[in-house]
């Protein structure tokens, strides 16, 4: 999980330019690290090409948090 953690932190230091002491497991995209929208979808995007899954829309709407993310990306992961 901290590896998906680790990564997903990595890739919005990229996309988003936010230093990693700034995010954290419950840090919520849009009320604390201030996304767009745009953003989001870069950062997800990237993390599907990097795990080969496929997030959904809906599986999408339902995640506000970094942990929401880990979780449903150990989710995907775990039905291949």
């Amino acid at each position: 999980m901290n590896d998906i953690f680790d990564k997903i932190v990595s890739i919005i230091e990229d996309v988003a330019d936010i230093p990693a002491e700034e995010i954290n497991h419950d840090s919520a995209f849009i009320d604390d690290l201030d996304l767009a929208s745009l953003e989001i979808l870069a950062i997800v995007s990237k993390l599907e090409r990097e795990y080969s899954i496929s997030i959904s829309e809906e599986e999408l709407l339902s995640v506000s948090t970094v942990d929401d993310l880990v979780n449903v990306i150990l989710k995907k992961s775990a039905e291949d």
